[in-house]
């Protein structure tokens, strides 16, 4: 995947500083309380700036919602692409390790769904030109052979993503979410992770 497709709705790669520290305290806070918990105030004094001058960027809180979901939807798919391997499993660990050093985007996603598109207008043409690469992807690799071809490929790209995301939704998990889990156990489940992809997508014999 041409990582290009990604950095057309990206900030300039050294935005403006008070800019880019606005959207690091907006990721942390969103991801935190979601649009409607999020507060402004909050957001302009972790990022050292002013209430007017966060306005003067983003007419209102949804908009800076929005942009800071894009933002994380670019920073995901260059990760993912940069360390993901040819295959199906691959893929997978790389989804997960991404998971894993970045829970905030996953739970922004959460937010997100909660809110609803008319209250954020997330950034659906991103979102949609990454989906479209991944399942042509998939296609691609059913035809090479190493996935079963019986999947439908839109269906097994959001398996795969069900895979990945289900310890930070299972309940004990993320009850638990304040804990971090220890090196040995984030181990054990990326092998998971990737096993439970290599049977799902094995050949029928």
């Amino acid at each position: 995947m041409n990582t290009d497709e990604f950095r057309s709705g990206l900030p300039p790669k050294e935005p403006e500083p008070t800019r880019q520290r606005i959207l690091e305290a907006a990721r942390v806070e969103f991801a935190a309380h979601g649009l409607a918990g999020a507060r402004i105030d909050r957001i302009a004094r972790n990022a050292s700036a002013s209430k007017e001058r966060l306005y003067a960027y983003y007419r209102h809180k949804a908009e800076l919602f929005s942009a800071v979901l894009e933002l994380n939807l670019i920073e995901f798919a260059n990760s993912v692409i940069q360390n993901a391997g040819e295959t199906l499993p691959e893929f997978a660990g790389a989804l997960y390790d991404h998971a894993v050093t970045h829970p905030e985007y996953l739970r922004m996603i959460d937010w997100a769904n909660l809110e609803g598109q008319e209250a954020i207008n997330p950034p659906l043409t991103l979102i949609n030109d990454f989906h479209a690469e991944r399942v042509r992807g998939v296609i691609a690799l059913q035809r090479a052979g190493s996935v079963d071809p019986s999947w439908d490929p839109d269906h097994l790209n959001a398996l795969v993503f069900g895979i990945v995301s289900c310890w930070i939704h299972e309940p004990a998990s993320a009850l638990a979410a304040d804990r971090e889990p220890d090196e040995e156990a984030i181990i054990a489940r990326r092998a998971s992770v990737v096993r439970a992809v290599e049977r799902l997508i094995a050949p029928a014999p």
